[in-house]
């Protein structure tokens, strides 16, 4: 019980590390950026104290996509091929602002430099939603297996009791090794991914209908069949 609670606990620290980097990331590939791009647009304005502007649109683009995915990751779900395609808009459009003034002169080593922090950052943003997915599949996974253990202690203390009890009323002496069994509640997304089991369900459907990733429910039903193989 231990390990899985000192387990649990180590996941969800990592989880929030990469939270936090991601956001470091984001924040020094911005401010690049508008260091960089600022006066490129500034040249091609009409107003150059304008120039901030559009780096600044950008780089909110990047923050919304983040901050999106942030939010759609911890529950399971993916942000869909628009929300890909958005990012990689503006991923090129930070690139772009970054490397083009590097790229008319010439100056190929400022390409690569410029280039560094918008393709970090487009990455880290492609990157960091599939982390979070894995690591929820994992705390999922861990949680219930805690819930598993508390519920089986409880059953198992409460049937001693009773057993206890009815020796004492009865003044019969139980059998050495005897005991009873209950049944153990399981979990509502347990219910369902046991039911579309015993239904022939495929497990895409089953994570669809209760909202985890298809590879968490491919594994409990690879457990469930690990199982009835060891009990057959």
């Amino acid at each position: 019980m231990m390990n899985i609670a000192n387990e649990l606990k180590s996941i969800i620290r990592t989880r929030k590390v990469v939270d936090g980097m991601m956001w470091v990331i984001a924040a020094g590939a911005i401010l690049f950026s508008l260091m960089t791009g600022g006066p490129l647009v500034a040249l091609h304005s009409q107003w150059v104290w304008t120039g901030w502007v559009l780096p600044s649109v950008v780089d909110a683009a990047l923050v919304l996509s983040l901050s999106a995915d942030s939010v759609l990751s911890r529950h399971g779900k993916k942000s869909g091929k628009w929300a890909t395609a958005f990012r990689w808009v503006t991923g090129t459009a930070s690139l772009f602002l970054n490397t083009w003034t590097s790229t008319a002169l010439g100056d190929w080593v400022g390409v690569g430099i410029h280039s560094i922090a918008p393709l970090i950052l487009v990455f880290a943003a492609e990157v960091a939603p599939v982390y979070r997915r894995k690591f929820r599949e994992v705390e999922l996974e861990l949680s219930e297996q805690m819930k598993e253990f508390t519920v089986t202690k409880t059953v198992s203390k409460k049937s001693s009791l009773q057993s206890s009890v009815q020796v004492q009323n009865s003044g019969v002496q139980p059998a050495r090794g005897s005991h009873i069994t209950e049944e153990v509640h399981l979990t509502d997304n347990q219910k369902a991914i046991r039911d579309g089991f015993l239904n022939n369900r495929k497990a895409s459907e089953v994570a669809k209908e209760i909202g985890v990733s298809n590879s968490y429910v491919s594994g409990q039903y690879r457990k469930i069949r690990d199982e009835l193989e060891l009990t057959a």
